[in-house]
């Protein structure tokens, strides 16, 4: 297993890698919702998000993308970005790894997220706490519930 940047040209794969981490979600997404999220990672201005990210990727023996996750800073705090894992690579530690090298990476004291409701287990278990919940927007007039967390 590898961590690396993202590399250029690899935006057909992390969109792949996107795709199929949402849609194996548990029950907080119906398939509406996961449709409109595919809709999302689809649209121009989504891997224009991910270029202002510094994002890193877990990549398996076989060049294939198993994970995502980056950061950019946001009124001096680093928001962690992007965060996936391919359904194959579920619960091997990688969403782990890459939070926290792009914890150090920023070289900021304070972190915020946005959690889709299915992660929010792993975020309380390294040390994230709830804000607030919130609504993510999504095409075609639908949003999502997420919840906003912070690490001091």
């Amino acid at each position: 297993m590898i961590l690396r940047p993202l590399g250029a040209g690899e935006m057909p794969a992390l969109r792949a890698l996107h795709d199929a981490s949402f849609a194996a979600l548990g029950a907080a997404y119906d398939d509406a919702v996961k449709a409109a999220h595919a809709a999302l990672v689809a649209e121009a201005a989504y891997a224009e998000e991910v270029a202002r990210c510094d994002l890193w990727v877990a990549e398996g023996r076989d060049d294939r993308l198993l994970a995502s996750a980056g950061w950019c800073a946001e009124g001096g705090r680093c928001r962690i970005r992007k965060v996936f894992v391919h359904p194959d690579a579920a619960r091997q530690g990688l969403a782990t790894r890459l939070v926290r090298a792009a914890e150090a990476r920023s070289g900021l004291a304070r972190f915020t997220l946005r959690a889709y409701l299915d992660a929010v287990p792993l975020y309380e278990r390294l040390g994230y706490r709830a804000v607030e919940p919130a609504r993510m927007a999504l095409p075609g007039g639908l949003s999502m519930p997420v919840l906003m967390m912070e690490r001091p």
